[in-house]
C-alpha cells in the first residue's frame, strides 16, 4: 500500500506541476490587473500546499495503521518475515562464498537462479526495513 501511495503521490506531483504552469498561463491571460493575478496565484499555491500536506498526512496514517495491524496480527506474518530475512542472508552468504571467496562451485544454472532470486528479494528488503523501522521521509 505504501509503495502505491508513494507512486501515486509522485505521479500527482508531476501532473500538478504541469497544471500549475498551465494555470499560471491561464491566470495571466484571463485576469487583467496585477493585484488580481497575484491574489489568484497565491490562492492556487495555497490549494497545492494544502493538498501536499493532506497527502503526507495520509501516508503517515498508512504507516501507523500498518504497524498497528502488525501488532495484533497473527504469527504467520512474523514467521514469514523471519524466513524471508534468513533466506536473504543465506543467499547473500552463498553469493559471497562463490563470487568473493571462490570456495564453492556452482553451475551456470545455479548462479542464474540464485542471482534472479536475490535480485527479486533485494527489491523487497527496503519495504521490510521501512515497515519495521518507520522508513525515511524527506519532509
Amino acid at each position: 500500500m505504501r509503495a502505491t501511495l508513494n507512486t501515486d503521490t509522485q505521479m500527482f506531483k508531476n501532473i500538478l506541476g504541469k497544471l500549475i504552469g498551465q494555470a499560471s498561463d491561464i491566470i495571466d491571460e484571463v485576469v487583467t490587473t496585477d493585484e488580481e493575478r497575484e491574489q489568484l496565484k497565491k490562492q492556487f499555491k495555497e490549494v497545492v500546499q494544502n493538498h501536499e500536506r493532506d497527502m503526507y498526512a495520509l501516508e503517515v496514517e498508512d504507516r501507523k495503521s500498518a504497524r498497528v495491524l502488525f501488532k495484533d496480527d497473527s504469527y504467520i506474518q512474523k514467521i514469514l518475515a523471519i524466513i524471508f530475512t534468513s533466506a536473504y542472508f543465506f543467499l547473500s552468504y552463498t553469493m559471497f562464498e562463490y563470487f568473493v571467496m571462490n570456495t564453492i562451485q556452482l553451475s551456470d544454472y545455479e548462479i542464474g537462479f540464485i542471482s534472479t532470486v536475490f535480485g527479486a528479494m533485494s527489491s523487497k528488503v527496503n519495504t521490510i526495513v521501512d515497515f519495521f523501522f518507520g522508513g525515511s521521509s524527506k519532509k
